[in-house]
């Protein structure tokens, strides 16, 4: 008899362990989120070139939503729909997912401006050159210029599908890019 009562209560003892021990889907959610930006954030931060950047990049958007789709699968109905969550657990869920996904584009931001500063730069002095040079250089020069802004502007082009581009260098593509279409203007006169 004493062991049947031994017996029953390690049981009982078991699943109260169990149920303490219970972690919510929200906070299931939460620490898989923090886990995959945690690797992300260790994989951006090893790129060391603009190409492997921008791969990283694309390989990081299909991430994201496998992650999603994974994440989601057993909270969603039929039609899509979130389901199993109360409006409060549901918008705190957002709110952290979001503040996640915030803090990791800040390192990728960041990441992406060590490769597209001096990138922007040399685009830039190509067009600065153009400007200095038209009318002030011989047609050979201004040839080799022209030739020097095709480099630029291709070396630019590496990070046409990049959407986080650092506020202070997507300013001055765009003024370089203004500077450019005034030069263009001459040209067709």
């Amino acid at each position: 008899m004493k062991k049947l009562s031994l017996a029953i209560a390690a049981v009982i003892v078991g699943f109260v362990m169990a149920s303490c021990n219970s972690v919510s889907p929200v906070e299931t959610i939460k620490k898989a989120t923090d886990e995959f930006f945690a690797q992300a954030e260790t994989k951006i931060q090893a790129v060391t070139s603009g190409e492997e950047f921008m791969q990283a990049f694309a390989e990081m958007n299909e991430a994201r939503d496998e992650f999603m789709e994974k994440t989601f699968a057993d909270y969603l109905d039929e039609e899509g729909n979130v389901k199993g969550f109360t409006e409060e657990e549901w918008n705190d869920l957002q709110s952290y997912m979001f503040d996640r996904a915030t803090a990791y584009n800040k390192i990728e931001g960041a990441k992406a401006g060590e490769f597209m500063e001096p990138v922007v730069a040399d685009y830039e002095n190509a067009i600065n050159a153009l400007c200095e040079g038209f009318g002030n250089v011989d047609q050979e020069a201004f040839e080799n210029l022209t030739l020097d802004f095709d480099k630029a502007e291709t070396a630019l082009r590496l990070f046409a599908d990049y959407d986080n581009v650092p506020t202070a260098l997507q300013e001055r593509a765009q003024a370089a890019e203004a500077k450019l279409e005034e030069l263009l203007k001459q040209l067709a006169q």
